[in-house]
């Protein structure tokens, strides 16, 4: 799966999304992206995107092509949450932001601030999610990360849930370790069919599929699952002490 585009130069921030036949709600994100950011230029997009998807891959070609864009490798299958960990292997930035093609960045100089609270944690060991317009403080559904947290821990989250439940993983870790940071004042919203803020499309038909035929809910609650949480915290525990 190797990347193309044109970055060559270092990003502030990098934001990584799987996307899948939505040329339009992608184009929204990314517009939404750069008329509320501060530093527009210094945010890197980092896309995964399936090698079938020639709606897709044609679309950028021609629409955003200075983004990154990861090609799925036709011989091997991707569990969905183990897709934000490609797109962050990839990345160029040292902040990055679990991010999705279904988003709006509501909020002006959401850039400026994620970096200045950055700047405080000396281990930068932390999660940092803003309101999705219907979670609030309750679940970070997209949030940001230092690439230090994936280089510990081997992943953002792990790659064992098939549609649901990474946010609620990454939520536990960050609670565990108390590095969890909510910005209250911050609004990226997250425009889901569940609460009638979208259509019922093609990839969320799909993902629904998958949310039918696999029990990410017990793979959440499972006791393999709450042992790697445990040891999660363990691992980042461990960086925050010694730093």
């Amino acid at each position: 799966m190797k990347p193309f585009g044109k970055n060559v130069k270092m990003f502030n921030i990098s934001l990584l999304s799987p996307t899948k036949k939505r040329t339009d709600s992608l184009s929204r994100m990314w517009k939404s992206v750069l008329d509320t950011a501060d530093n527009p230029s210094q945010i890197e997009l980092v896309l995964y995107v399936d090698h079938d998807d020639n709606e897709t891959l044609q679309f950028l070609e021609s629409n955003l092509k200075d983004c990154k864009v990861i090609v799925s490798d036709p011989d091997k299958k991707e569990i969905y949450s183990n897709l934000h960990n490609v797109c962050c292997e990839n990345a160029s930035a040292n902040i990055v932001m679990s991010a999705a093609d279904d988003i709006i960045f509501r909020s002006k100089s959401w850039d400026t601030e994620i970096i200045e609270i950055f700047n405080q944690i000396h281990d930068n060991i932390a999660y940092i999610y803003p309101d999705d317009g219907y979670n609030g403080v309750k679940l970070g559904t997209h949030g940001f990360f230092h690439k230090d947290w994936f280089k510990a821990l081997g992943y953002l989250s792990p790659p064992v849930f098939t549609v649901d439940y990474s946010d609620n993983y990454t939520m536990d870790v960050a609670k565990g370790v108390n590095r969890c940071f909510y910005l209250s004042a911050c609004l990226v919203e997250h425009m889901h069919w569940t609460i009638g803020k979208s259509a019922f499309d093609q990839t969320f038909s799909e993902a629904h599929q998958r949310r039918a035929l696999t029990d990410n809910k017990s793979i959440y609650e499972n006791e393999t699952t709450k042992s790697m949480i445990q040891n999660d915290i363990e691992k980042l525990n461990r960086i925050i002490k010694n730093v």
